[in-house]
């Protein structure tokens, strides 16, 4: 600021009558706190300049250029009615664009678009409508894409009255599943014919119709991996559609799980081991599937961060949920976990921007999306969230692992993951060579390749032993 005042309110008034309000309001603010009167005054012209140019840019269809500008006029807290009025219709618009993207037959961009009004200030009760009908879509699609057709089938007809728009694009969503639920029916049971009479090249052909319509369909990718094994026991390595070779494992006494490995040596067979993987440098997240139990997120860095679950979202742990883009981080460092937030967050029901999280905490962020915070292992500095609000990632994991230098596997209550047919715990662990992995006096497998006691893990990887089987993936991208 200028060292006289008066030189401050009159370079802010040529701000204003070169539309240049940022600038006056840069000036006027540090007056304003002082007590200055004309500065007070003055920040009428600035909200009126701030107002005019997010007409203007609303009449260029750049509504998020007009609510910055709106924003800005409401700091300034004078009371102008043009204000109020250009808040109605932004939010109005944002509606619109909500109830568009449903009509379209997009949810996804119903929730981001819900998640931008609401941190805008927004309160509409349609809000909450649009943003569950997108959500239970979303699911719904998710569903159908893990070939449970039925559950999808049975969702959409509860969501069907709770439209908020025309059912233009929710019509041809639910026509496009019953198509692809007829399909299903017939390759699937192609393929469990194909698998049982090992006709392995039919069961091949049968694998990808299944996969063409329900792209994640576990017991499909299982199969199609054990049938190109003995279909072609020569070339053991099968590319899928991103180009990464391909091995599936299946259990037929427990619920399957997708294994992916990469880069798989050609020459692998059951008679023959791969040499060891060279180190890699590990991602910041995994995937970890353990057979007969379910999923998990593993988070590798010190700081975590929290938001909702868009396109383009940069955070470590995506919501379906009321929170904004970059809700919250969760930070380990020598105080334990430091949970901080600018945002709407609640820790056992108290506001709080920053909070040492204990074992038992109940953390909610928005207004409704929540997790209880674990440390089972006391002797480890690895956390477990564990989501109890119903809301989602956008891969369905059963909870997030905040990894500091071990995961442990075995029966309860003292680890990570409960095993309860396990004699001792399997660590999952960092070591110089990435990950590692040790199971105490039993022989095992990662891939096809034997060993005992422990090995470097590589991602992504199948490890196998009598007891268990858990697959590990690494997470490049978005989830």
């Amino acid at each position: 600021m200028s060292d006289s005042p008066w030189v401050a309110l009159r370079q802010a008034q040529e701000a204003v009558n070169n539309h240049r309000p940022e600038d006056a309001h840069r000036l006027i603010e540090p007056l304003i706190a002082e007590g200055y009167r004309k500065a007070v005054r003055l920040a009428r012209a600035v909200v009126t300049a701030y107002v005019a140019r997010a007409m203007k840019s609303l009449d260029q269809h750049n509504a998020d250029a007009a609510w910055r500008d709106l924003l800005d006029a409401e700091s300034l807290n004078t009371g102008e009615a043009a204000v109020a009025s250009l808040r109605q219709s932004l939010s109005r618009l944002g509606l619109v664009k909500a109830q568009a993207a449903l009509e379209a037959g997009d949810p996804l961009r119903t929730v981001a678009v819900v998640g931008r009004l609401r941190d805008r200030g927004v309160r509409h009760p349609d809000l909450a409508q649009y943003e569950a009908v997108a959500q239970d879509w979303g699911l719904a699609a998710e569903l159908a894409d893990r070939g449970e057709f039925l559950r999808a089938a049975a969702l959409l007809d509860k969501l069907e009255p709770k439209l908020p728009c025309p059912p233009t694009g929710f019509a041809a969503f639910r026509a496009d599943v019953e198509d692809r639920h007829a399909r299903f029916r017939a390759a699937v049971g192609k393929l469990y014919d194909a698998a049982e009479a090992k006709q392995w090249r039919d069961a091949l052909d049968a694998a990808e119709e299944v996969l063409t319509v329900a792209p994640d369909h576990r017991e499909a990718k299982a199969i199609r991996g054990k049938a190109w094994l003995a279909a072609f026991p020569n070339d053991n390595a099968s590319p899928d559609d991103s180009g990464r070779v391909e091995i599936e494992h299946v259990r037929r006494d427990s619920p399957t799980l997708p294994y992916k490995i990469s880069n798989l040596h050609p020459s692998l067979s059951q008679s023959q081991s791969p040499p060891s993987p060279a180190p890699a440098a590990l991602p910041k997240r995994f995937l970890l599937w353990v057979d007969g139990v379910g999923g998990y997120l593993v988070c590798l860095s010190n700081r975590v961060t929290f938001g909702q679950a868009t396109g383009d979202g940069p955070v470590d742990v995506p919501l379906f949920a009321d929170v904004s883009r970059l809700h919250a981080e969760l930070t380990r460092d020598g105080e334990g976990y430091v949970f901080e937030s600018a945002k709407g967050v609640l820790v056992n029901g108290k506001g709080s921007t920053r909070s040492v999280l204990a074992a038992g905490d109940r953390v909610t962020l928005g207004s409704t999306c929540q997790f209880l915070f674990h440390r089972p292992v006391s002797v480890s500095g690895t956390a477990r969230l564990e989501l109890t609000s119903g809301h989602r990632l956008p891969v369905a994991v059963d909870g997030v692992l905040l990894m500091a230098n071990e995961v442990m596997l075995g029966p309860g209550p003292n680890v990570h993951i409960v095993l309860p047919d396990l004699q001792a715990p399997v660590i999952i662990y960092r070591s110089k060579d990435g990950l590692g992995v040790r199971v105490p006096g039993s022989p095992f497998r990662i891939d096809d390749r034997p060993c005992n006691d422990r090995a470097v893990l590589p991602l992504p990887a199948v490890v196998t032993a009598d007891a268990f089987t858990f697959a590990v993936e690494p997470v490049t991208g978005r989830l």
